[in-house]
C-alpha cells in the first residue's frame, strides 16, 4: 500500500498490517469485502450480502480510521455512484440490522453498534451488555469487516431493502 513506512503514523502502520493479514485478505479471497479506496484515514470498503429480492449483492461503507486501532473506526453507509450517504430506502432492513444501519440517529452517519466509534462513545453502557461486540482496541479491521458481513448475511435478520 504505502512504500515509505517512516511517514506514516502509527494509526496508518497498524492498519496497512491489518489489510495485509491472512484474516483479512481471506476474507478478499473469498469475496466477502474488498477495498475500494483508501485516502488516509478514509477506506471506502463494500461487503457482500446474502442474495434478497430486490436488494443489492453488496453494500459500501465509507471508514473513518482516525486514531485505528485505539478506538474503534466510524462507518457510514455510503452510495458509491453518488458519493454520498446511502439514502434510508436503500439501507439493509432487518430488526437488527435495520438497527444498526439506521438513518434516524447521527444522521445515519455513523453505524449504530458497539464496534462503532460514535456509537460506543455515546453509549458507555454497552461495554458491559455487549462485550463480544465492544471495541476495545485489540481487535483488527478483519474482526470488523466480519462483524458487518454477519449482518448482512443473517438468514433470520437480513431480509435486504
Amino acid at each position: 500500500m504505502t512504500t515509505d513506512t517512516a511517514t506514516i503514523g502509527p494509526d496508518q502502520r497498524a492498519f496497512e498490517a491489518d489489510v495485509s493479514s491472512v484474516p483479512f485478505l481471506a476474507g478478499m479471497y473469498r469475496g466477502d469485502w474488498t477495498i475500494n479506496s483508501i485516502d488516509w484515514p478514509t477506506m471506502i470498503i463494500t461487503i457482500r450480502a446474502a442474495e434478497r429480492e430486490g436488494a443489492p449483492g453488496a453494500y459500501t461503507l465509507r471508514v473513518d480510521l482516525t486514531n485505528y486501532p485505539i478506538q474503534a473506526p466510524t462507518a457510514t453507509p455510503w452510495d458509491l455512484t453518488a458519493e454520498m450517504p446511502l439514502g434510508a430506502v436503500n439501507r439493509p432492513k432487518g430488526e437488527i440490522v435495520g438497527m444498526v444501519f439506521r438513518i434516524d440517529w447521527e444522521n445515519g452517519l455513523a453505524l449504530y453498534a458497539p464496534y462503532d466509534r460514535v456509537a460506543l462513545v455515546g453509549h458507555p453502557g454497552w461495554v458491559g451488555d455487549h462485550p463480544r461486540y465492544v471495541w476495545n482496541g485489540t481487535q483488527d479491521i478483519a474482526w470488523w469487516a466480519r462483524r458487518i458481513w454477519d449482518l448482512l448475511n443473517d438468514e433470520d435478520d437480513y431480509v435486504g431493502i
